[in-house]
Order: structure tokens, then C-alpha cells, then sequence
């Protein structure tokens, strides 16, 4: 059985709004590896009413070794 990994870059204007918004370390909670985001899909994350939409620019694959693979959302803010 192969080892997935889930990791979430952003780009610098995403980096900006996402400080505010969530307190550094704030756990992020992801949909199952079958719900993953493609690209142009839309997460809205925060806490209670002050979630904001990213849109997924990019997903990357990472493989790691014989099994391990890494899933790379990058996260940007809508236009």
C-alpha cells in the first residue's frame, strides 16, 4: 500500500491573507485523497465566518521513494 502525504504551498499574495486570517500551525482540514481538489477548484478556509476562497493554481505529485508520494496543493486568491 502506498504512503500519501499532503502538503500546501502558496503563493506570496495567498501567504499574506492566510496569516491573517488563521494563526500560524492551525491544522487544515483536507477532503480524502478520492475529494482532492484539481486545479481551479475553489477551498474556503478560516475559522467561523471569516473563511476566504483560494483557488488551487497547481497540484503537484512528489514520489518519494518505492511507495511514498507527496500531494502538493499550491494555493493563490481569486482575481
Amino acid at each position: 500500500m502506498s504512503q500519501i502525504e499532503f502538503d500546501i504551498e502558496w503563493t506570496e499574495r495567498a501567504s499574506k491573507k492566510v496569516e491573517r486570517l488563521m494563526p500560524k500551525g492551525t491544522p487544515l482540514a483536507l477532503p480524502p485523497i478520492e475529494c482532492m481538489p484539481a486545479e481551479g477548484d475553489v477551498l474556503f478556509l478560516g475559522q467561523g465566518d471569516k473563511k476566504q476562497p483560494f483557488i488551487v493554481v497547481e497540484r503537484q505529485y512528489h514520489h518519494e521513494g518505492e511507495d511514498a508520494w507527496t500531494i502538493v496543493l499550491i494555493l493563490d486568491l481569486p482575481e
